[in-house]
């Protein structure tokens, strides 16, 4: 009788390791200083284990993943403890498009960073109160604040186009000036 017990302790073992091989759970705790994830799936909940990104070498990515997320973890040998998230599962309360040629990116704050490959359309629009900074090499700046934009250009600005107009005024090449005196005198408004 004691080898029936044993396979069917063996049995029962491997049924288990099986049925850990993949899980489906939430995130319960997470540590995004070290990167590691605590999962709760059913009355199990894993060790501190990782989760998979995008690029993890000399270029890297991180995307914190919140409480309450569902995610997918593959175990090795069905061993929770060595499992690692593969990835988060849509919710339709938290489906993020509905055209499969949309890349959208939504933040909690309201944010939108988007791509629709179907309209060639980039679009980033940063919620209320947000700012919007974007850096190029050494000492070129554009600085978005809600009402106010800086472009810093150390090397000078070159720019291009066949109208230009400012607060409704023509001021490109061709623009013409009202009032204009002749010697050190100062010329009126652009027309």
């Amino acid at each position: 009788m004691q080898g029936f017990e044993r396979r069917d302790a063996e049995i029962t073992d491997l049924a288990r390791r099986v049925s850990n091989t993949v899980l489906i759970g939430t995130i319960s705790q997470y540590d995004h200083k070290l990167a590691r994830y605590r999962v709760k799936a059913g009355d199990l909940e894993t060790d501190w284990i990782p989760d998979t990104q995008a690029r993890a070498g000399r270029t890297r990515t991180y995307e914190g993943r919140d409480k309450g997320e569902q995610v997918v973890v593959v175990s090795p040998s069905g061993d929770p403890s060595q499992g690692v998230i593969v990835g988060s599962i849509h919710t339709e309360e938290k489906q993020a498009a509905d055209k499969g040629s949309i890349h959208r990116l939504i933040y909690p704050d309201g944010t939108v960073i988007e791509y629709d490959d179907e309209a060639k359309a980039y679009k980033m629009a940063v919620a209320k109160g947000g700012t919007f900074t974007l850096e190029i090499g050494e000492g070129v700046s554009l600085v978005a604040t809600g009402d106010k934009l800086a472009l810093k250009a150390p090397g000078g600005i070159t720019l291009e186009s066949p109208t230009l107009t400012h607060n409704g005024k023509n001021i490109s090449f061709d623009h013409k000036h009202t009032d204009v005196m002749p010697g050190s005198g100062l010329t009126g408004a652009p027309a």
